[in-house]
């Protein structure tokens, strides 16, 4: 029998007998992700019933939302977690699930996971939305800004551990995502586009970037909020910097007009 994994709207075929999940590439599936290993997990397909397990990665591996703990079995439509990435462990022959739509992002019923709604579909179980689903907008889901609250997470983590690069790789997505949806009058709620806030701001302060210093002034602005007592902190030591004056006087006032999101 032939397994597959989903990651995002593409299906990779599992060869072999053994697969390994990591961002090195000796892995039979290799992902791009800062927040993997280079041997991050192992799913066995050996004998009767496939098992996975992880393999120490340094953030561990999730199966079906709860931390992975030794080996256990996989069945079609499970959900693996490897960093920022979520695959679906497919059987091929079964049945998928189906989902619900809403404004913004659509909510899938099957694998309780949110998705933009302009895929046509859910890019972690594979469910496609029949007419009538589609047309229904019984949650709104995008108000809740989940997307953007685990962005905000992935990239404090690489701050602090100094993978700055990455860092700013990640941001730049995710501004760019945060700033469409906005314009778009999707719901955002301001909590979490001042997380955002919160590390662009970061981020220029550990780059004396004021590219950063400045999309933190904005964002913050875009949610009617001030930076927090740390982030200050941090823009006091940044003062004497040539050239960062302006960025910083813009992220000192910003949030005070208290503007709204949306």
């Amino acid at each position: 029998m032939r397994y597959r994994l989903r990651l995002h709207l593409q299906e990779i075929d599992l060869p072999g007998s053994e697969v390994v999940i990591g961002r090195g590439p000796i892995c039979q599936v290799t992902i791009e992700d800062p927040m993997l290993s280079r041997r991050h997990c192992r799913i066995d397909l050996s004998g009767p019933q496939p098992t996975i397990e992880d393999l120490r990665s340094r953030n561990g591996t999730q199966l079906n939302g709860r931390p992975l703990m030794g080996r256990a079995s996989l069945k079609d439509g499970d959900r693996i977690r490897v960093g920022t990435q979520e695959l679906v462990f497919l059987t091929p022959g079964v049945a998928k699930k189906d989902f619900r739509t809403t404004s913004g992002l659509t909510f899938c019923v099957g694998c309780a996971v949110p998705y933009p709604s302009a895929s046509p579909q859910c890019p972690h179980c594979g469910a496609v939305a029949t007419q009538q689903e589609a047309r229904s907008s019984a949650r709104h889901v995008g108000s809740s800004g989940w997307t953007f609250h685990l962005l905000s997470e992935v990239v404090s983590r690489a701050i602090e551990q100094g993978r700055l690069a990455d860092a700013e790789r990640m941001m730049s997505r995710g501004v760019a995502e945060l700033d469409d949806q906005l314009d778009a009058g999707v719901a955002v709620e301001r909590r979490y586009v001042a997380d955002l806030a919160e590390c662009a701001a970061r981020l220029g302060c550990f780059l004396r970037s004021s590219r950063w210093l400045e999309v933190g002034a904005r964002l913050y602005g875009r949610a009617g909020e001030t930076p927090s007592i740390e982030l200050l902190a941090l823009l006091d030591r940044l003062s004497a910097e040539a050239g960062l004056a302006h960025a910083i006087s813009l992220l000192r006032r910003a949030g005070t007009e208290n503007r709204r999101v949306g």
